[in-house]
């Protein structure tokens, strides 16, 4: 009886990974991205021996996808083709610096990456290229400080927002741009420690931040959120000194 029992569930087994095989074989329909492990529909069959039943998994396109849109609806499409290090001016000496530690970060991303001081300087150019590099291999959110915090907070009573920010607390790769540009009150500080916290708490998590502030400038606005950027970001923290001639965009 034992015999035929187990003869029996290795033929189901069989039969269901067949079953599971042809589904996974299916194209789907999806643009943007081509992805071989899901061929385009956004999900994967896999089988529960446990159970012998064909479990249906969201495919890991589907994170990579959700970036490239929310990057599109967040105007940075056509940043990440202008943005790239090949087009970063880098003729001095603190640019060329610049570069290359945000280089050496894309070779062997690991922790936080900090770009904080002058305005104008390529803050958001240098993490953009980031970003581009990175989102090759991995599924990447881009927060715009001051648009995103101000919809949380519109939404802070809706699913919305807890679902955007939950976004920006788990995302594998985070770019924050223009941390604390603005006024800052004290909700933002909630919002920007709730994101900052658990990311982390969350040491595979990588998060570049560009701002206008320095480390011990944020750590004067908020201890708690100021230390732990400088903790995860220590060996990729860039602090662009003040100085009006290395703003380009005043450059003729």
């Amino acid at each position: 009886m034992m015999k035929n029992q187990e003869v029996h569930i290795n033929a189901l087994l069989d039969y269901e990974r067949r079953r599971v095989e042809r589904e996974n074989q299916k194209p789907g329909h999806l643009t943007g991205i081509d992805c071989p492990i899901c061929r385009n529909r956004g999900i994967v069959w896999v089988l529960d021996e446990k159970h012998i039943t064909p479990v249906m998994k969201r495919c890991e396109c589907m994170d990579r996808r959700a970036a490239a849109s929310r990057i599109k609806k967040s105007g940075l499409t056509d940043a990440l083709q202008g943005l790239t290090f090949q087009t970063y001016t880098a003729c001095e000496k603190w640019q060329l610096d610049i570069k290359k530690a945000a280089i050496e970060y894309t070779r062997a991303p690991e922790g936080w990456f900090f770009i904080g001081g002058q305005v104008g300087c390529g803050k958001t150019h240098i993490c953009t290229a980031i970003l581009n590099e990175l989102l090759k291999n991995k599924a990447c959110v881009y927060m715009k400080w001051r648009d995103d915090v101000r919809d949380i907070k519109a939404k802070a009573n809706d699913e919305a927002g807890s679902r955007l920010l939950e976004r920006f607390k788990t995302a594998s790769v985070l770019y924050i741009d223009d941390l604390f540009k603005g006024g800052i009150t004290e909700a933002d500080l909630n919002i920007a420690f709730e994101i900052i916290n658990a990311r982390y708490n969350s040491r595979s998590l990588l998060t570049i931040i560009s701002t206008e502030k320095y480390i011990n400038e944020l750590i004067d606005l908020d201890e708690g959120i100021g230390s732990r950027i400088a903790q995860r970001s220590h060996g990729h923290q860039l602090e662009i000194g003040r100085d009006d001639r290395k703003n380009v965009r005043l450059r003729i």
